[in-house]
């Protein structure tokens, strides 16, 4: 048996799902296996060093799915903690070379099993946008607010913003976490914190006319329409120089050219 067919045969035993990690046959004899090498292989991932192998890289895999999403289960209750991790990784997570798209792709998992409105989706939502603000920070250049003047200029959200709802004060709500205390019951006011890439510590608490400026942007609009229904200037060119808003690409020609 050829030493790359052996490793990739070894390789799909280990991330096997289930109880037998031999059950696909069908996608082992897709690689080119024998009979024979099939039965050889057999013997080996029912061996007790496979088997402890096989536990160790699930062990790894489930440790570091939590650690990449650490604050919201805390949050969470032991067994429905254990059993997102669990679920996770028997779809085949825990493994992604690049852990910043796993853990924003984790913590959507994670939403599509909690209530909403309710801090857990709020701290579920604010883990997956430091993610998102942190991974595009390193790439985000400061852009030049002239482009906004261009007659076609579309804004749209950018891609590593974010804005989070929280329905109790910040600061009140990381103190119970931290404390282990009971979590404030949830508030009518909402609390917004703005995730942008060019955010000295990657966020900040949005002003009113930022949140509405951000819900309009749920499409892309023309900047001349913002200031049309009377949005200031300064407060669209805030939200473009920190990397909350960005101008479509195709309608930034000279920004193309340029890179």
């Amino acid at each position: 048996m050829p030493l790359l067919e052996h490793q990739i045969a070894l390789g799909r035993c280990v991330r096997g799902r289930g109880a037998d990690p031999f059950a696909s046959l069908a996608a082992l004899q897709e690689i080119g296996l024998d009979r024979g090498e099939l039965a050889e292989l057999d013997d080996l991932v029912h061996s007790s060093g496979f088997r402890f192998t096989r536990r160790g890289q699930r062990s790894w895999c489930e440790g570091r799915t939590g650690e990449m999403a650490q604050f919201t289960l805390s949050i969470l209750s032991m067994e429905q903690r254990r059993q997102l991790v669990n679920d996770w990784v028997d779809g085949g997570g825990g493994t992604a070379f690049d852990p910043a798209s796993e853990a924003e792709a984790f913590l959507e998992f994670v939403a599509g099993h909690l209530s909403e409105p309710s801090h857990a989706m709020t701290v579920c939502r604010m883990e997956q946008a430091a993610y998102r603000a942190s991974e595009a920070a390193l790439r985000f250049k400061r852009p030049d607010p002239s482009l906004l003047d261009h007659s076609d200029a579309i804004l749209s959200v950018r891609k590593g913003a974010s804005l989070v709802r929280f329905f109790v004060e910040p600061q009140r709500l990381f103190a119970a976490i931290e404390a282990k205390a009971p979590l404030p019951p949830l508030s009518d006011k909402c609390f917004l914190v703005l995730f942008a890439p060019g955010l000295p510590t990657l966020f900040r608490a949005a002003n009113n006319e930022e949140v509405t400026i951000w819900e309009k942007l749920a499409y892309p609009i023309a900047v001349q329409g913002l200031s049309g229904d009377g949005f200031t200037r300064p407060a669209i060119e805030g939200l473009f120089r920190i990397g909350a808003v960005d101008l479509l690409l195709e309608e930034r020609p000279e920004a193309t050219q340029e890179a």
